[in-house]
């Protein structure tokens, strides 16, 4: 990490309260996000030279567009750069066309990392890979994943026939055609044109240590009715199959090399695919226990780290949307047994209480993270940038059957929900940070395979 700003940027030197503050939020999470997870802390190991890979995914929610929360300053910038500094390669969504704020996170992580982004895709939105050269090394492979003409995603199409259509037999007798009729089409059918991804995903190839690897980064339709979730659903279907795919190529080109060589193929010959970052995954259902979004992926080929299986990834532990899915049986991976993991960042920094939420209607399954204190009172000036500090955007409904309508001047306590709530997660993020570790050193299995041909 490159700190000096702290000390030399006019936003620090002009705002020794904001310095202070943003001094003690570091600490916090320095000293939290190493803490064991069974003592309440993030869990996450300590970064060593040879042995370990610490992979995450994090949605930085509208990285670098102003949604009318006011701008991210240096302060939070900071304790994002802090937090992707525990990791050794982090996969991040949603940071817009815009890159001047992300190059701050730049130069606050330092001259040790560097970055691979897409360019803006859907939503104005760039995918981006940010990694620690002293652990992570690019393997020059780089590439966004498009479907071929057969393979788009087609959902059930209808088609308004013209006023002059006609149907016949085959051998060409009319038949009747009614009036207003439609023509439908099955799901998959290619006679009428297909979507490619929302936003295309991302496909780079890595190396740390013995280990060589394929990440996929997305960012999957979100979608809205039962025809946004059939989409959602043949997005996330259609990547890992695609991802498979190119894992199933691979491994017939290797075993066919290793045959002409006279061997067995080795696993190690393969290397590792793994899928990562925002499916916009639903959470099991309540009486099934079954997620159709998560099937998609489970049904390609791919697992996870029993850890992230079923965890959620939002402030109010209520959706499963990212995950990090490994190719099954493909390459060697080695998932350390308690090292994966969700970070709830909200625990250290821009922290909110239960008093802060007193006046908010509880959803179905929310479980708001209150924190021992509230940083409401530090933040109040700043959140002024927003007009919607004092005045409702949208009609509501409190504790106590209380209701609002936009426009409608906000009371203190619900000013404090909105810090909680809304303001808070467009300074840091709605998503929590997914992570887990990887074991990179296969020296043990390279003098084994020695020892065995000397044998031999």
């Amino acid at each position: 990490m490159n700190y000096t700003m702290l000390r030399y940027h006019k936003f620090f030197k002009n705002n020794k309260e904001a310095t202070q503050r943003t001094l003690d939020g570091l600490r916090r999470i320095r000293e939290w996000i190493r803490k064991p997870a069974d003592e309440d802390g993030g869990g996450v190991p300590h970064k060593d030279s040879e042995k370990t890979l610490l992979l995450a995914t994090w949605n930085i929610r509208d990285f670098g567009k102003d949604r009318g929360y006011g701008d991210r300053n240096l302060e939070s910038i900071y304790y994002i750069a802090e937090i992707i500094s525990a990791f050794d390669l982090v996969a991040l969504q949603e940071v817009n066309a815009d890159m001047s704020l992300f190059n701050s996170v730049m130069r606050a992580l330092g001259r040790s990392w560097d970055y691979i982004a897409t360019d803006v895709t859907g939503n104005q939105e760039r995918m981006v890979f940010v990694f620690d050269k002293r652990k992570v090394y690019f393997r020059s492979i780089v590439g966004e994943i498009t479907l071929l003409e057969n393979e788009l995603i087609r959902m059930s199409q209808t088609l308004e026939l013209p006023e002059d259509s006609k149907l016949t037999d085959k051998d060409g007798n009319p038949l009747p055609l009614p009036e207003g009729a439609i023509l439908e089409l099955p799901e998959g059918n290619k006679s009428l044109s297909g979507k490619q991804f929302n936003r295309t995903p991302f496909m780079v190839s890595f190396g740390a240590g013995w280990f060589k690897f394929n990440l996929c980064t997305v960012h999957l339709l979100f979608g809205s009715g039962k025809e946004g979730l059939k989409r959602r659903i043949a997005e996330i279907s259609k990547i890992a199959k695609e991802f498979k795919d190119r894992g199933t190529k691979e491994r017939k080109e290797k075993r066919e090399l290793a045959e002409a060589q006279g061997r067995e193929l080795d696993q190690h010959d393969l290397e590792t695919y793994i899928l990562l970052g925002d499916f916009n995954i639903l959470a099991p259902n309540e009486n099934t226990g079954e997620s159709e979004t998560l099937n998609a992926l489970l049904d390609n080929g791919f697992g996870m780290h029993p850890n992230l299986r079923e965890k959620p990834t939002n402030m109010f532990q209520t959706e499963f949307y990212d995950q990090i899915a490994v190719l099954e049986r493909h390459g060697v991976v080695r998932m350390k047994d308690a090292s994966a993991g969700v970070l709830n960042f909200f625990d250290v920094v821009y922290r909110a209480s239960e008093d802060d939420v007193a006046v908010r209607k509880m959803k179905s399954g929310e479980e708001f993270p209150a924190a021992d204190v509230s940083d409401f009172d530090a933040y109040f000036e700043k959140m002024g940038e927003s007009k919607m500090r004092d005045t409702h955007a949208k009609k509501r409904t409190f504790v106590g059957n209380v209701k609002v309508k936009k426009g409608d001047p906000r009371t203190r306590d619900q000013q404090r929900e909105w810090y909680a709530t809304e303001w808070r997660t467009y300074h840091m993020s709605d998503h929590l940070p997914m992570w887990m570790a990887l074991e990179v050193d296969f020296a043990e299995d390279y003098f084994d395979k020695i020892e065995g041909e000397i044998q031999d």
